[in-house]
């Protein structure tokens, strides 16, 4: 990393610090909101791998109005506004918890999730695009019809194959990169709206 990234991403993290925001991640949220709107008031939101909490932070102060549900395998600490979850989207009763805390299900399923990355980056990108399948599913179990998701992925060979899986479902799936993500990163977003479920 260039000190010039260096520089950029520490602006970030004193901009949260400043600000409040447990995560400078929150930035990318706000930005992508910013940019596309898919946080409206009054909706019922679902961020999964949510700790430390910058985006639940970001669509509580949004959605004042509506419902906002965090989870995580690690524990978060409370923020007004928010139901915390403490659970793993890969356990096979993940779709049944997730409705005991909205029945009628969800209108936007958020991640910002990333494994802890190896260093290889066929493994991590492999591993992003499983994370993406996996809340294809969660979105089957849960999500309300013309829902939206938006996931971070990290790009590779495997991008224009999830995008195609997701535009089975969805009316139009489409790739964001907020200015808060390094230009260097793989990191993006896969940002996917007018859901369908399966048949």
């Amino acid at each position: 990393m260039s000190w010039i990234q260096k520089r950029r991403s520490d602006s970030y993290y004193q901009k949260a610090k400043k600000e409040g925001f447990r995560s400078r991640a929150s930035y990318k949220l706000i930005q992508i909101n910013e940019k596309f709107n898919i946080i409206k008031n009054g909706r019922k939101i679902l961020d999964l791998g949510a700790s430390p909490g910058g985006w639940s932070q970001v669509i509580a102060s949004l959605n004042k109005d509506g419902l906002n549900v965090a989870v995580d395998i690690i524990p978060m600490p409370p923020l007004p506004g928010v139901i915390f979850l403490k659970a793993d989207i890969f356990s096979t009763d993940i779709g049944e918890k997730l409705l005991n805390k909205s029945e009628f299900g969800y209108d936007l399923i958020l991640s910002d999730i990333l494994m802890h990355t190896s260093g290889d980056k066929s493994i991590d990108h492999a591993n992003s695009y499983f994370i993406l399948k996996r809340i294809l599913e969660i979105s089957n179990m849960v999500l309300n019809d013309n829902g939206k998701v938006l996931a971070k992925m990290l790009q590779g060979d495997l991008t224009e194959n999830i995008k195609h899986e997701y535009s089975k479902q969805f009316r139009r799936v489409r790739i964001t990169k907020p200015p808060s993500s390094l230009p260097s990163s793989p990191e993006i977003y896969i940002l996917a709206e007018g859901f369908s479920k399966e048949k």
